[in-house]
């Protein structure tokens, strides 16, 4: 045997995730401006050549970390606190439901609220990728809603701007600490969204159900 010692890189996935992680950070980091499959592999510690045995393309790459639960909670995390009582909720709860859950689980994971900092100012194919898992994400969740919902009701607006409301101060919260008085982090205050989140969608089903 020669004294050369191969160091093997890995299994595959333990690869697989090691390079995943290394796009969140460096996404969360850098942005989206300048990505590529070099730079992945530099902060990864590895050669371009090994990253294209786990990945077809960068689009793949950025593909399989926005369906990952490390960038968005699952319909199973949002559901997990009330899974056990979620069909018997009224469907304001269970709309209500929703938007809490999601801000819940966007600040658990500070390195997605960065890469969604850096989404406001960039928008780019590897931007709409990171979309789909949580349009995904939403409709999943929006499907298993139980009870009378009016058929009046417009929910795509309604997760939009309730959806977009809640992350923005999620972001903002991570950013700058406050945003309108507001810190998401403080339990107090994110309970004084919560109960808003509850007037609000009651507010929307009422005048629903009146049309």
């Amino acid at each position: 045997m020669s004294g050369v010692k191969i160091i093997p890189i890995g299994k595959p996935r333990t690869v697989r995730q090691r390079l995943l992680e290394a796009l969140g950070d460096l996404l969360a980091r850098e942005g989206f401006d300048g990505l590529s499959l070099e730079a992945v592999a530099k902060a990864a510690g590895l050669d371009r050549a090994v990253v294209l045995r786990h990945f077809q393309d960068l689009d793949d790459m950025v593909t399989a970390f926005g369906q990952s639960s490390t960038f968005w909670p699952t319909v199973a995390e949002l559901r997990d606190d009330v899974a056990d009582r979620f069909a018997s909720l009224p469907p304001k709860a269970q709309l209500s439901h929703f938007f809490k859950a999601t801000i819940r689980g966007l600040l658990a994971r500070p390195r997605t609220l960065d890469i969604l900092a850096w989404e406001l100012m960039c928008r780019n194919r590897f931007t709409r990728l990171l979309e789909y898992p949580r349009v995904r994400a939403a409709l999943e969740f929006f499907e298993n809603v139980t009870g009378e919902v009016p058929e009046s009701l417009d929910l795509t607006a309604v997760v939009a701007v309730l959806g977009g409301a809640a992350m923005f101060l999620s972001v903002r919260s991570r950013q700058s600490g406050v945003f309108g008085g507001l810190n998401l982090y403080d339990d107090a205050d994110r309970e004084r969204v919560d109960r808003v989140l509850d007037l609000i969608l009651a507010g929307i089903l009422r005048e629903a159900e009146g049309r």
